[in-house]
């Protein structure tokens, strides 16, 4: 099933991709070894929920990095948002997470802190905070598709979509075009906006690291800046998203 990314501008609705919480919102003998190994081993994965009563993903990077897509309440195949930042993973617990939520309906990017509990490959519940109070809480369990190697091919081929970045509370969006050639160069454009990078499979997980460098052209967001970020394939879909150094979000869903 294609998933898209629904966003609202002037009471036009656009599709796109994205992830968030909007700001709502064993056994037997071997029990103790796989407990044990479970609190050694990081949160890396994927992980399928739900997030204030949204379908979301939470991607946790070997690194510490993670991303977090949720879907528009009530309609799990549109994204509303994408929450990205960093958290640490150790015996269980995630801790000492802080990050941004770039929500696609009109609450605009907000910091949020991240903490929560885990057992590694399995599952993770996770809760998401706002400076205004608010909360949303994340509880998934662990997809094994991360642990499929990914490959330069997958990626391979012309991807047409649209993309999203937040400026302010408005959501700008753009019908895109992403080449990615079989050595993993990227070219691509805009409404006057062009763009090279490269994207290349992560080491480790069934992820790809994105490098973008964004052109000049009166159409572009953020004229002559770099981009990086990650991006997932769900059939002959990606799911991308990027940041800027001074973390300015662009997501982007595109299919070959």
């Amino acid at each position: 099933m294609n998933t898209r990314i629904a966003v609202a501008i002037s009471g036009v609705s656009v599709i796109l991709a994205a992830c968030g919480g909007g700001g709502d919102g064993g056994g037997g003998t071997s029990s103790n070894a796989s407990a044990a190994s479970s609190q050694s081993a990081t949160a890396a994965g994927q992980y399928a929920g739900t997030v204030n009563g949204r379908q979301a993903t939470v991607l946790v990077l070997d690194d510490g990095r993670f991303y977090t897509q949720y879907s528009v309440a009530g309609s799990p195949t549109l994204i509303a948002g994408v929450v990205a930042g960093t958290v640490t993973s150790s015996g269980g617990n995630l801790s000492n997470g802080s990050g941004t939520d770039y929500n696609l309906e009109g609450q605009g990017a907000n910091q949020v802190t991240m903490s929560g509990t885990y057992s590694a490959k399995q599952l993770l519940k996770a809760t998401v905070a706002y400076a205004n109070g608010s909360r949303a809480d994340f509880n998934g369990n662990y997809d094994s598709s991360y642990e499929t190697a990914p490959t330069q091919t997958a990626v391979t081929g012309t991807f047409k979509g649209t993309s999203a970045t937040n400026i302010g509370t408005r959501v700008g969006t753009d019908t895109v075009t992403l080449i990615a050639d079989a050595n993993g160069t990227v070219t691509g454009s805009g409404t006057n906006c062009s763009f090279t990078g490269s994207i290349k499979p992560h080491a480790t997980g069934n992820v790809y690291d994105i490098s973008l460098n964004f052109g000049s052209g009166s159409g572009c967001a953020y004229p002559n800046t770099s981009a990086t970020g990650v991006g997932v394939m769900s059939s002959n879909q990606i799911h991308a998203f990027v940041q800027t150094p001074s973390k300015a979000g662009v997501i982007f869903l595109g299919t070959k």
